[in-house]
């Protein structure tokens, strides 16, 4: 029987109005280049996809399936449905999810002319719900911070690990040069650092063949 991976993707919207949304610039890359990597390797994978700003196509896979959601509230809704399955043997955590959202949404098309004051409110740590809905998966997170010296941001994504009780980390930071360098973390003590997104995916690769074989 093949394992099943579920990746999340891609970046979600909070709904301002009918036309228009708060988000993020991540792109979806990252996420699904590792869910392209673990298909090609024989795992069946899920991928739970917002928002996107890269070519879809090129990421195809006869053992890759997608799995929609735009919206924050959608989103929380569809991982809360598949992991509590509890078919997958890993999740690793990869969107970039709205931290922030408008409770009530304004009807139709906010006039432009005038100024607007929103009261935004934090949305829930869907990281911190996964093994609480199935303890038995495998967590495996991403922790990005900005303008962050490499020891705070081991530091805060040792902290973050915790909080969720994920079995591993990936911590990452803007700016960045050409090639995005990750940290690979499992404890304060055992981290490697990889650099590229496709080196990133490889390495999750052979660490799931070993773990699941």
């Amino acid at each position: 029987m093949k394992h099943q991976i579920l990746v999340t993707a891609g970046n979600t919207w909070a709904p301002l109005d009918k036309v228009r949304v708060i988000t993020n610039i991540f792109s979806g890359e990252t996420g699904l280049t590792i869910a392209h990597k673990l298909a090609k390797k024989g795992f069946k994978v899920s991928v739970l996809l917002g928002d996107i700003r890269i070519n879809l196509k090129k990421f195809r896979h006869k053992n890759l399936k997608i799995i929609r959601a735009l919206t924050f509230k959608a989103f929380y809704k569809k991982i809360k449905k598949e992991v509590k399955k509890q078919k997958y043997s890993v999740l690793i955590h990869a969107a970039a999810i709205s931290d922030f959202y408008l409770k009530k949404p304004l009807k139709g098309k906010i006039k432009s002319k005038k100024k607007l004051k929103l009261k935004l409110n934090p949305t829930p740590k869907i990281a911190d719900k996964i093994k609480k809905w199935d303890p038995d998966i495998i967590l495996i997170k991403f922790k990005l911070e900005a303008d962050i010296k490499k020891k705070k941001l081991l530091k805060t994504a040792l902290k973050s690990k915790d909080s969720s009780k994920a079995n591993l980390v990936i911590a990452n930071k803007l700016p960045c040069k050409k090639q995005h360098v990750f940290y690979l973390i499992k404890s304060k003590k055992q981290y490697v650092k990889l650099k590229g997104k496709k080196t990133l995916a490889k390495k999750l690769a052979k660490i799931l063949k070993k773990e699941l074989t």
